[in-house]
């Protein structure tokens, strides 16, 4: 689905200008940045965490160089950018062959305090403490910038787990045709649009039920409702940018997008699944159009 967009930039988005949908991945990008785990232990009474496993989605067509990307640590700010307040630098990342950027965290206690000074509950429902994530490829006028908030709370409470995407379902005009497991390579018929409807992991990995209190002091109990973000390479068409895991015991026959290849030859799909409580998992499908 294309768009005219007025807004040229945004954070985690191209390098230059484009008058596509967001969907559409020509330069630089950064996906998604995930937290392992998506909700660590902290002892509230020193202010130390475990530490996290941080990986960032971070993708580029035509790369020019190397990919490299630093951060910082901070309290959560309105622009998402830690430069501008307190922060702590965490260095180069590790760079891992076909995963992309990664650390390994351990945040410091003066910014979780400071996370919790800053914060109108003071910590309640979590402590959030925001990495700002900066990545570059090669073009000195061209980094792009994205964050993930990482939330710690006590020991004993409904433990978080990423999403994971297990499979893919796959329909042209509603009839089955076949099914994408995680390494698969698919072939698809350039100029048809092809049904994509994601299938999450059992247990951990699919839409967790976990117990919290809420601002009243009520425990509830609440089922995730895991939303995706779809992306794919100039060479072919999403009919949207955007959706909601459906209701159980529904499926849509037309899948929850539609890929369309515009040309022959290769191409990447990119499918980004948050759980809406901090949990983020993606799946990377390469395809050859024909």
């Amino acid at each position: 689905m294309r768009y005219l967009l007025v807004a040229a930039l945004a954070v985690g988005w191209a390098c230059t200008p484009s008058f596509e949908g967001q969907e559409i991945v020509r330069d630089l990008r950064v996906l998604a940045v995930q937290a392992e785990p998506p909700e660590a232990a902290i002892d509230l009474s020193t202010g130390k965490s475990d530490p996290v496993q941080v990986r960032v989605l971070a993708v580029d067509p035509v790369p020019r160089a190397p990919m490299t990307a630093s951060g910082s640590l901070c309290f959560p700010t309105d622009s998402r950018r830690c430069d501008e307040v307190e922060n702590v630098p965490v260095g180069p990342a590790q760079m891992v062959a076909d995963e992309g950027p990664r650390w390994t965290l351990q945040v410091p206690v003066a910014i979780v305090q400071a996370a919790v000074q800053q914060d109108d509950l003071k910590g309640f429902g979590g402590i959030r403490v925001q990495l700002s994530v900066s990545v570059a490829d090669g073009d000195p006028h061209c980094p792009v910038f994205d964050d993930n908030i990482l939330v710690f709370s006590p020991p004993g409470g409904s433990v978080n787990h990423n999403p994971s995407i297990s499979s893919l379902e796959l329909t042209i005009d509603g009839a089955p045709a076949g099914t994408v497991l995680p390494g698969d390579r698919p072939s698809f018929a350039v100029g048809v649009a092809v049904g994509i409807l994601p299938h999450l992991a059992a247990g951990e990995g699919g839409a967790e039920t976990y117990t919290t209190t809420d601002l009243q002091g009520n425990t509830v109990t609440l089922t995730e409702a895991p939303r995706y973000s779809f992306f794919a390479r100039a060479n072919a068409d999403l009919d949207t940018a955007t959706a909601d895991e459906p209701l159980p015991g529904t499926k849509p026959p037309q899948g929850l997008v539609r890929l369309t290849p515009l040309t022959p030859g290769p191409g990447t799909l990119w499918l980004v699944v948050r759980d809406g409580r901090g949990g983020i998992g993606w799946l990377a499908v390469d395809y050859e159009a024909k």
